[in-house]
């Protein structure tokens, strides 16, 4: 399917229907950084994507789908992160609690009809390990056949707005 929406529309498709579906979350875009902000004193999570890139929108989404009740009440869902530069040690880590939210990004580009790449937020040069590609489609498949709740929810909203576009 190629998508006849700019980036601007289809991000704020993407909000409108998973307002509906996750009516506890705001999503926002036009941030420099992505960000995960726990709600606190009352007020919604909100979850800010990267400028308005639908895929930021995605993956960052696909974070809050797997992270747990007490990851949902931290900042960042308490994850750390290096920015790029990493030493191979750190690129190996990011890798392997990448793997599982990209697998989930994957199958969230597939209900939308948009193209899917893995993220190695590296611009070392170095290719992606096999371990991970191998990780990222094994998660995809999960995703497809029986992805959790929140996922479960998240990929039937996206699907009807797959069908909306």
């Amino acid at each position: 399917m190629t998508n006849v929406l700019s980036d601007d529309e289809l991000c704020g498709a993407l909000i409108e229907i998973l307002a509906k579906a996750l009516p506890d979350l705001t999503i926002e875009g036009g941030a420099d950084e992505p960000f995960y902000k726990a709600p606190k004193d009352g007020q919604k999570a909100v979850l800010y994507f990267r400028d308005n890139y639908p895929r930021s929108l995605l993956h960052e989404l696909s974070h809050y789908c797997l992270a747990g009740d007490r990851r949902r009440k931290l900042d960042d869902f308490g994850y750390w992160y290096f920015p790029c530069g990493r030493t191979t040690e750190e690129q190996i880590q990011f890798e392997k609690v990448e793997a599982r939210p990209q697998g989930l990004e994957k199958a969230m580009c597939k209900a939308i009809g948009i193209k899917f790449s893995p993220s190695l937020d590296d611009f070392s040069g170095r290719p992606p390990a096999t371990e991970f590609l191998d990780n990222l489609e094994s998660v995809y498949q999960e995703m497809i056949h029986n992805p959790p709740p929140t996922a479960r929810k998240v990929l039937m909203a996206l699907s009807s707005l797959k069908d909306a576009i």
